[in-house]
């Protein structure tokens, strides 16, 4: 059980091992997640379309060859899941299951809002980063991968993982010093 391989997992998996399966999504569920948010950036539509990655995984398991990394053929799924959806028109509402209300008595409702207002605009400025620049983002600080990881899962070189890295946080730097505009005043409600 301890240290099996991703085609052991596999195999195990397509043998109706419902834990197997579960164990290659506990392992790759962070990275999905990350490659899936870095291109949707809505919490709503990520939970929804990694639900629909992990469902194409378990049904095209045994579409999956060996000849890359599992992470890598993950990767694909959940990116073009992602892509997918964001092709698709936007809805225009936001359910009211899905509001965060502060607990009282863990926050003042200033720093509540505080919190969700720099994590609007940080949301906001991933969204203005080349898709590569925010995958690798996503994939390092959200899906906790190191630069190999992310080289394999990306299918590109550690030195062009490093580099969108370093280039995406610079530009978050940028964007995130620019003072708001008054249209982000409004939409955020800080006017």
């Amino acid at each position: 059980m301890l240290g099996e391989t991703d085609h052991e997992l596999v195999s195990k998996a397509l043998g109706g091992d419902q834990k197997a399966f579960r164990r290659i999504v506990e392992a790759h569920h962070s990275m999905a997640y990350a490659v899936v948010r870095a291109i949707l950036g809505n919490r709503e539509d990520v939970e929804d379309v990694l639900q629909n990655v992990f469902i194409k995984i378990y049904r095209g398991l045994r579409k999956f060859r060996g000849e890359s990394k599992l992470s890598t053929w993950i990767y694909q799924i959940a990116r073009n899941e992602a892509l997918n959806e964001r092709s698709k028109p936007r809805r225009e509402f936001e359910p009211v299951d899905d509001l965060e209300i502060p607990d009282p008595a863990s926050t003042s409702p200033e720093a509540g809002l505080g919190d969700r207002l720099l994590r609007h605009r940080l949301e906001k400025a991933l969204s203005h980063l080349d898709e590569e620049q925010r995958v690798a983002l996503e994939l390092k600080y959200m899906g906790d991968r190191s630069y190999r990881e992310i080289s394999e899962t990306m299918g590109i070189p550690v030195g062009t993982v490093k580099t969108h890295i370093h280039r995406g946080k610079i530009e978050l730097k940028r964007i995130m010093m620019r003072p708001q505009s008054l249209s982000d005043q409004k939409e955020t409600g800080n006017l």
